[in-house]
């Protein structure tokens, strides 16, 4: 083949992912034949279109030879116009899709679900954030289409995420499991035929780095942001007392508190869960929540607006964090002691006092199974029951 005429073959090649099915009648043979772009050929960087053919000789009459194949034809374009390819293993009938082509619907599916509500800010955040740094990932390491996105190449990634951007086991492992959820829509949409996540493990986590405070410190705490800062030092005691997590103590409205009931409602419209729930609300902060004159507002007020004080306006869920990183530096605590260190330090407090079972009810857990993750270590102790065992 001349240069001209290769170079005309690739450009066809890199615009045409295939071409129709066409029946064939020769004085001796009788075939379909049709072009797919050939997988091996875009590897190599030179992609070409590989000719497929279907002879129809074995049938007992001409008509019914020339309907078979027609029949044949039909299906087979079908199938081709909807991305089917019969050189990829495990095809799926849209794999021949540019990758670009396919994040982009992702984008615009997950972006639809957050203005359905579906997803939360915060998640809704965090894909684009990821999503975005597969993107750039791309750009050196490229797949033309989304059927190259197979295991090696996802675990390429999660190696460059781990070794080259220095992370944690735990961060790397959050980047499987979104993969992984993004594989399940390539699936689910007809992209690829299997989760190319499936079967690769994640890495043993270490320690989570957030600590829950001692006892000493926590006394310090209080005692400090009592007198200094008392409208944060309610904030500190709702999240170790009643462990409503930051983004929903964000939303809580000073109606959503009942002084009869001792409770604290939280709405499925921010929980994290998006379920109804209610957390107990103890003596020592309905008293707390009086002596602040916090029931002299308006119910329809966000108990935690501007500076901690009950406000018209909502405020972020980052003002907890931004306070207590400055209160954190005054009193000299360690970088691991967090705002919602306090949750941690609430449900180890809880369990030792009342019990596990109660701790997972007041944190609104699906399972102690998920509070014992937030327990403190020092709680893995052995059993007084069996000591004596024999």
């Amino acid at each position: 083949m001349c240069s001209l005429q290769k170079k005309r073959q690739q450009f066809k090649a890199g615009l045409l992912r295939y071409k129709p099915a066409v029946y064939a009648k020769r004085p001796k043979v009788k075939y379909v034949y049709f072009y797919v772009l050939d997988p091996q050929s875009v590897l190599d960087g030179d992609p070409k279109l590989k000719r497929i053919r279907t002879k129809f000789n074995c049938y007992a009459s001409a008509r019914e030879r020339d309907a078979a194949a027609l029949r044949y034809c039909e299906e087979i374009n079908k199938k081709l116009a909807e991305g089917w390819n019969p050189l990829i293993e495990s095809s799926s009938r849209k794999s021949f899709t540019p990758t670009k082509e396919v994040l982009d619907a992702y984008m615009r599916m997950i972006a639809k679900r957050f203005k359905d509500d579906v997803l939360k800010k915060n998640t809704y955040m965090d894909y684009c954030k990821r999503l975005n740094r597969l993107q750039k990932y791309i750009e050196n390491h490229p797949v033309p289409y989304v059927y190259m996105i197979d295991r090696q190449w996802v675990e390429n990634y999660l190696d460059h995420i781990y070794v080259d951007g220095d992370c944690t086991p735990r961060t790397r492992n959050n980047h499987l499991s979104w993969l992984s959820s993004l594989c399940t829509y390539f699936v689910d949409y007809g992209y690829i035929a299997v989760n190319p996540c499936i079967g690769i493990k994640p890495l043993r986590n270490t320690e989570k780095f957030r600590k829950a405070l001692d006892t000493t410190d926590r006394k310090k705490l209080f005692a400090w942001l009592e007198e200094n800062d008392p409208y944060f030092f309610l904030a500190c005691m709702f999240q170790y007392y009643t462990l409503i997590r930051p983004g929903e103590l964000s939303n809580v409205k000073i109606k959503d508190i009942s002084l009869k009931e001792q409770t604290v409602f939280v709405s499925h419209e921010y929980s994290k869960n998006r379920r109804d729930g209610v957390a107990t609300l103890p003596k020592v902060l309905a008293e707390l929540l009086i002596k602040l004159g916090t029931f002299n507002s308006p119910g329809d007020y966000y108990l935690f607006g501007k500076n901690f004080m009950p406000t018209k306006r909502k405020s972020s869920a980052n003002h907890f964090a931004k306070r207590w990183a400055e209160v954190r530096k005054k009193l000299k605590f360690p970088r691991n002691y967090q705002f919602y260190s306090l949750k941690d330090t609430g449900i180890t407090d809880i369990i030792n006092q009342v019990g596990l079972n109660i701790a997972k009810d007041q944190a609104r857990h699906s399972s102690v199974a998920v509070t014992n993750h937030y327990a403190s270590k020092n709680q893995l102790r052995a059993q007084p029951e069996l000591k004596n065992f024999e």
